[in-house]
């Protein structure tokens, strides 16, 4: 570490220990010294368990400092860098379930609200982590009374529902029964709309397609079309400027002379030349796709077909 970003002032701290450290025949009550290259040292003990457990099992410690240390550059928090330190105590469960909880009676860590079986809940009644909301089951959710993952709404159960009292995973609306639904009251499956059953039909090329959606998924067709070259997210403007350089122009975003950021973005040539070096018998089959379109195909990959 360099001299310059030496930071004396600091003098005792928080670390978190894994429980996978641990070599054989060695404990937690064998610490006295820790070493290790790097390692995150805290000033705050919430931020501590905040920015670094990851659910599995650990142990924080309070330290003394007794090497250099470094800010840490790509954190707005009081993180530090060093690489030996001094094992003052353990830091009882107690301890953290009153500091890293806001709210009473939770089982886990940095519980915002009461009654949380988990970790970073926000909330009342939750039973698993990261819900923000109340009583629900489950990781991720964000609202109330959801029974499973990454629900955004109230009352669903299931994954990834947008909205209201679905029932199935990856619904957006509200009081849909079955899978990718987009509108309410549905019974069935990617259903676009209100009050449909079964599935509708699966669309190619802007027709009812003969064959269906699980044909389509399990094509040589889309085999092949999924190789394509993919959209790019790399920095691209005529200006000969970089990101931070346009950014910092007094006109940035306000002038239609200025050629900003294209991203993301796909360049034609690039996948017209994956096209063309295509062996013929697999051109054969993308073309075979029922309905195919010349047209439709070119404005929605940028290939164009003789």
């Amino acid at each position: 570490m360099s001299e310059e970003a030496n930071t004396p002032s600091i003098k005792r701290g928080f670390i978190l220990i894994r429980d996978d450290f641990q070599r054989e025949g060695e404990s937690y009550a064998d610490l006295s010294e820790y070493e290790q290259e790097d390692m995150f040292l805290y000033t705050r003990l919430r931020e501590c368990f905040l920015y670094e457990y990851n659910g599995s099992p650990c142990r924080v410690f309070e330290v003394d400092v007794i090497d250099d240390i470094e800010k840490d550059p790509d954190s707005r928090k009081d993180r530090y860098y060093t690489n030996k330190v001094r094992i003052m105590r353990m830091v009882p469960q107690e301890k953290l379930m009153q500091e890293l909880n806001i709210g009473h009676n939770c089982t886990g860590y940095c519980n915002s609200g009461d009654d949380n079986i988990g970790d970073s809940n926000s909330g009342y009644g939750n039973m698993g982590s990261k819900n923000s909301g109340s009583f629900n089951i489950g990781d991720v959710n964000s609202g109330s009374f959801n029974a499973g993952d990454c629900n955004v709404g109230e009352g669903n159960v299931g994954y990834y529902n947008s909205g209201e009292r679905n029932n199935g995973n990856h619904n957006a609306g509200c009081c849909n029964n079955g899978d990718f639904n987009a509108g309410d009251f549905n019974c069935g499956n990617y259903n676009s709309g209100a009050f449909c059953t079964g599935e509708t039909p699966f669309m190619l090329f802007n027709q009812p397609s003969p064959i269906s959606r699980d044909d389509w998924m399990n094509s040589e067709a889309r085999d092949i079309l999924i190789l394509m070259p993919k959209k790019s997210t790399k920095w691209n403007n005529t200006m000969g400027l970089t990101e931070k350089e346009f950014q910092a122009q007094p006109i940035y975003g306000g002038d239609e002379q200025l050629d900003g950021p294209t991203v993301p973005h796909y360049d034609k040539a690039d996948r017209q030349a994956w096209w063309d070096s295509l062996p013929e018998e697999k051109k054969d089959i993308v073309k075979s796709i029922p309905g195919f379109d010349n047209e439709i195909f070119e404005e929605c990959t940028g290939i164009h077909i003789d």
